[in-house]
């Protein structure tokens, strides 16, 4: 292997980790920024994501426990780093039925990821998890 080849391979892997940084940047902007708009009591702000093959999501919900209702929801969907948040009006509604609302089958499975990690930050624990 040539000294250019080598240097081209440190680029590119060089690109795509400054290209990762900035969507988790992104990432923990919009959280910061979604959590300090909708801060007040009995709200959670909790976050699922769903892996693909080839295209993923990840999903923002704010939930009203006491309502059980998704009062905000923001989701990123896509296949390259370039992805960013979109508000998602169709997921908001009901806790039950949010994940059936969703447009793709990457949203459904994020949505259903952020709907389980908020019953397992109130206590509730799904039946046949072992916990």
């Amino acid at each position: 292997m040539t000294w250019q080849a080598v240097v081209a391979i440190v680029a590119v892997f060089g690109l795509a980790m400054l290209l990762g940084w900035f969507q988790h940047r992104a990432y923990r902007t919009t959280v910061d920024r979604v959590a300090a708009q909708e801060h007040r009591p009995g709200v959670a702000l909790v976050s699922g994501r769903a892996k693909g093959v080839l295209r993923g999501a990840v999903a923002i919900l704010v939930v009203d426990r006491g309502a059980q209702r998704v009062v905000r929801a923001l989701v990123m969907e896509g296949a390259s780093v370039f992805a960013r948040f979109r508000e998602a009006p169709e997921l908001v509604g009901p806790v039950a039925s949010a994940a059936d609302r969703a447009r793709s089958a990457a949203r459904r499975k994020a949505v259903a990821d952020a709907l389980d990690r908020s019953r397992r930050l109130s206590g509730v624990v799904r039946a046949g998890r072992g916990r």
